[in-house]
């Protein structure tokens, strides 16, 4: 078959064949090229870590020699300070249940109640009417 036999039709589908098999080896050859060159990356990425990890700082200033007994004393300094903030938060955990308590105490006393409420002869009056009107059982 020649190409001039073919139909419009067969060559736009040969054409179109070609276009998406190119495409699909483009492509392929695009996702290699990536992977390679992540691995690549990757790689002297992991040469500048070992290179960074071997390298020995010089310090300017050499650090000060401390004792043990230095530092098991700052240790002990340290606990008794936690300590104590310990014992001072549970003195005030305590603290604010018995203010709590004292709280919902006086919100059910009936004396508070009585004296929140106004002092007028009008009131001591109705109140007194109240008083009259239940049954004493």
């Amino acid at each position: 078959m020649d190409i001039e036999d073919l139909t419009l039709e067969e060559k736009c589908e040969n054409l179109m064949t070609a276009v998406v098999e190119t495409r699909k080896r483009f492509g392929q050859k695009c996702v290699d090229y990536q992977h390679k060159t992540a691995r690549v990356e990757n790689q002297l990425l992991q040469l500048r870590l070992e290179s960074f990890s071997n390298y020995e700082c010089k310090r300017k200033n050499p650090l000060p020699d401390l004792g043990i007994d230095d530092v098991a004393l700052n240790i002990e300094d340290i606990k008794a300070e936690i300590m104590e903030k310990q014992i001072r938060i549970e003195n005030l955990c305590k603290r604010l249940n018995n203010t709590q308590e004292v709280l919902l105490q006086l919100k059910n006393d009936n004396i508070a109640k009585k004296m929140h409420q106004p002092v007028t002869i009008e009131s001591l009056m109705a109140r007194a009417k109240e008083k009259q009107q239940k049954p004493m059982c």
